[in-house]
């Protein structure tokens, strides 16, 4: 008999009740993530090794993704799927509290109870799932429909906002490790019908929170790929945005800041809430800008730093 992978195994048991299209994708993509964390960090091959003490493995994956910076709300999506192959409950693994603005909407003395249900309930997470890959305004996510997912300039897979803030268009660009997870929520979607409907719009769920993690999420990616030898193909693709977006224009002071190698420092109170978070007070102008540019529509590295980062 066939040996079963890690990954096999997990999945054996994460998907149990488990139908819709979209979050098979994600719970796959999540365990296959896990799985090649106990093969190349931990040296756990197989289904038994893992099972003799599945808490400590998953607590060192936590800890891994943590060094990472990821936002305490992907750690705990990167969790979810691998923890329920383990059974293991999430409340068994140490990690970082969910930011107060997740269940949070508007005021930050209105606790948004049913928000936060919400957002947990299995019903709402094809909406949830598609909202952290890509990460756009809620009328923007109301607004798409299936003509919508295109590539841009660099042939790169983006969700296309036909009105965004301020009536422009905006391409949002998909980061490798959401591709699948955008892609399925497209499937079958006709050409002019709405992504979401009106049923799966009406809701609580503080969505503008869950844009803020996919920038710090889409940070992280790219300074990881500034650190792997990409800042060139990066600097042009950024300068190919700017461009399409200005044919008029004159892209020297763009140019100046993507080239700029001096670290983005946060200040004054802006440094004082990054200090008492634990989170970093400095920033590559590079990654800064590609997430501004690429993920939230602006030119603009301050409103990045101190709105999305801290």
């Amino acid at each position: 008999m066939a040996r079963i992978s890690i990954q096999q195994a997990l999945l054996q048991v994460a998907l149990d009740g488990i139908t819709d299209n979209h979050s098979v994708t994600v719970y796959k993509r999540d365990c296959k993530a896990f799985a090649a964390f106990c093969r190349n960090e931990l040296n756990i091959k197989t289904p038994d090794r893992l099972r003799e003490n599945p808490l400590e493995a998953l607590q060192q994956y936590e800890k891994a993704l943590e060094a990472q910076h990821y936002s305490p709300a992907t750690i705990h999506r990167y969790l979810a799927a691998p923890a329920k192959g383990l059974a293991v409950g999430l409340q068994q693994i140490e990690k970082p509290k969910r930011r107060s603005s997740a269940i949070v909407r508007g005021r930050v003395d209105d606790a948004n109870t049913q928000g936060q249900r919400e957002l947990e309930a299995p019903r709402n997470q094809r909406l949830v799932q598609f909202q952290r890959a890509v990460g756009i305004r809620r009328a923007e996510l109301a607004d798409l429909r299936g003509r919508d997912l295109m590539t841009d300039e660099s042939g790169q897979l983006c969700v296309c906002v036909e009105k965004g803030k301020g009536g422009k268009r905006q391409l949002q660009r998909i980061l490798p490790g959401d591709v699948d997870v955008v892609r399925s929520t497209f499937l079958g979607i006709e050409k002019n019908q709405l992504v979401f409907s009106p049923d799966e719009m009406n809701n609580k769920i503080n969505l503008h929170a869950i844009r803020a993690d996919h920038a710090r999420d889409a940070y992280k990616y790219y300074e990881n790929l500034i650190t792997n030898g990409g800042t060139q193909q990066l600097r042009i693709e950024l300068v190919r945005r700017w461009q399409t977006a200005h044919p008029n224009g004159n892209g020297a002071k763009f140019l100046d800041i993507i080239t700029n190698r001096k670290p983005y420092v946060l200040r004054g109170d802006n440094r004082k809430k990054a200090l008492a978070a634990g989170l970093p007070i400095k920033y590559d102008r590079l990654a800064l800008m590609a997430v501004s540019t690429f993920h939230l529509s602006h030119w603009r590295l301050d409103v990045t730093a101190t709105n999305y980062m801290v």
